[in-house]
Formats: structure tokens, sequence, C-alpha cells
């Protein structure tokens, strides 16, 4: 079944534009991303896209069939990594590769250059232009997982500055940081949803969703759960501290001389005591409410303390 970052583009992979000015803003980011061009041994020029993926190959077979008529060679070779295949489309002759260049706007400053701002005036340019980069080079943690994390790595600069400047144009706070490679990162869920929603992964949007609401959703019990448990744990040491003070009034002689509302609360704590408040005041005759219940057992313990008090200074020196 694949990563989720592998099922986001391979949904990626089949949508296909219907303009030609996306179109070419997308095939021009994948070229820029994973494409290479080399002098052949007849002095003639080739344009190479290489991708561990097929999908992406294929795709980019049928945008150049769709803008430039052309088609392209494609070779299969074991790259040698478990057992992975690479994919390479060639794009041989000097003619086809002068004018594919050109068209993209790559021709002039290089493959890896920087965005030409006339690939990406309107959104869906920009849209395609993105799908097409983070098709050739992006990667998406699994939502599953504790972090949101989404980048698109490249070797240069100037085109790790463009992506970073478009997407942020876009409306997405990108981030850049670079180790061996050049790295353009979005970080949280709200934002990486809205940004492979923006880019036409919609499937891939809606299973992030269900993850996050169910994540959320479980976060939320687990809150609860605690601070039940919290709330139980407080509530079960107040009992039986209220128990040991009841038992000393007892050892006392005092609770015999307390007035019945105060002896049926303190014999009912002794009765039960892991109950809460609202329980004992439920167990009452007639039945008291929770502040009432708790009114009475303050009223016990500034007594106890009163007494202890005065057995305080009774005691010999």
């Amino acid at each position: 079944m694949g990563t989720y970052s592998q099922q986001t583009k391979e949904e990626l992979a089949r949508k296909y534009p219907a303009q030609k000015c996306c179109v070419k803003a997308e095939l021009a980011a994948i070229v820029r991303a994973c494409g290479s061009l080399h002098l052949r041994a007849n002095h003639s020029y080739m344009v190479t896209i290489s991708s561990e993926s097929a999908a992406l190959i294929r795709k980019t077979r049928l945008l150049l069939k769709k803008y430039f008529q052309l088609s392209g060679r494609i070779i299969v070779e074991d790259s040698g990594r478990f057992n992975r295949r690479r994919y390479r489309l060639q794009l041989i002759g000097a003619r086809n590769v002068k004018r594919v260049l050109a068209e993209l706007e790559i021709l002039a400053d290089g493959i890896n250059s920087g965005i030409p701002s006339t690939l990406v005036r309107t959104d869906c340019c920009r849209a395609a232009f993105l799908r097409g980069a983070f098709l050739a080079r992006g990667s998406i943690t699994d939502p599953q997982k504790q972090n949101y994390h989404l980048e698109i790595t490249t070797e240069n600069e100037e085109f790790a500055l463009g992506l970073h400047y478009l997407m942020n144009l876009c409306g997405f706070r990108a981030g850049t940081h670079q180790r061996k490679e050049y790295t353009v990162y979005l970080k949280g869920a709200e934002t990486i949803g809205r940004f492979i929603s923006f880019i036409g992964a919609h499937g891939a949007f809606l299973a992030m969703e269900e993850v996050r609401v169910f994540k959320e959703m479980r976060n939320e019990v687990n809150r609860l759960v605690n601070c039940e448990t919290a709330n139980l744990e407080k509530s079960v040491r107040a009992g039986l501290e209220q128990v040991e003070v009841i038992k000393a009034l007892k050892a006392w002689n005092v609770l015999a001389k307390l007035p019945a509302s105060l002896q049926e609360i303190a014999r009912l704590r002794l009765e039960h005591p892991e109950a809460s408040l609202r329980e004992l005041g439920e167990l009452a005759n007639p039945p008291l409410s929770k502040s009432a219940v708790n009114h009475r057992m303050r009223k016990l313990l500034k007594i106890a303390e009163t007494f202890v008090g005065r057995e305080e200074m009774n005691s010999p020196g």
C-alpha cells in the first residue's frame, strides 16, 4: 500500500492540469527539481529526468507529450538499494532539448535555477509548480505520528530560495535549512493540510483530517480521564484526612457533644471514607448539597483545630 507520503504522491501523479500554462509550470518544476543536462559524445544535448517513482516518470512523459508532442525514452535501472528501481526519462537531440528548455524558461539560467515569475503568475500555475516540485523531491510524515512535517529538498540554493518565496507568497509559512541539501519545509497539521489541498491532494488531505480529528478526540478523552483521576485521588485523600479528624474528635469525647447535623455527617464519613462530598450529601437524611456537606466538614475541622490548640496549651511544658 505504501507510506502516506507515497500515497500522497501517487494521488498527485494522477492529477493532470487542464490548462497549458499549468502543464508548463508543473513540467518546469519537475525538470528543475530532478532534471540534468548532458553533453553527449556526438556533441548533442540530452535532458534526463531521474527518479525512483515510476508514477512521476510516467506523468512527466505524458506532460511532455501534451505540451511539446515529445515522448522521450524511459530507461529502468536497478538502484542497488533494497531492490528498488530507478527510472530515467531521456529527451535527446539538440533541437528538442533547446526547445523544451527555452519554453520552460530554463535555458538562460540553468536547470537548477530559481523560479521565473512568468511561470507562476496565477494561483493555478503556482499550485501546479509546487505540485511538480513536491512530486519530484518532496516528502511528508505520516499523520499518525506526533509531529506534522512536509519538506522539499534540492541541491541548489537558488531553487530552494525560489520555492521558499513561492510557498510564502501562496500563504504558507515555510522555513528553510541546509545540511547536505537545501530543505524547504512546512510544519503543523493546519498549514500542511492547506498546502496538500492547494496542490491537489484532496484525498490525502481528508485522510490527514480524519487522523487529526481522531488524535484530538483521543487527547481530549485522555485529558478528561487524567483530570477525573486526579480529582478522584484528591477526593479520596481528602476523605481519608477527614476520617482521621473525626476519629480524633471521637477519641477526645468531643464528637458526642456536637450538634446532630455534625454528628450525622461525621458518621456518614466514617461509614463511607472514599465517597465524594456530593455522594455523602445524597446519603444524608434529608439529602444535602455538596456545599452544605463541605460547610459541615469545615466546621468539624475547625473544632478539631481548636481542640488541638487547647490540648497543646494545657499540656505540661
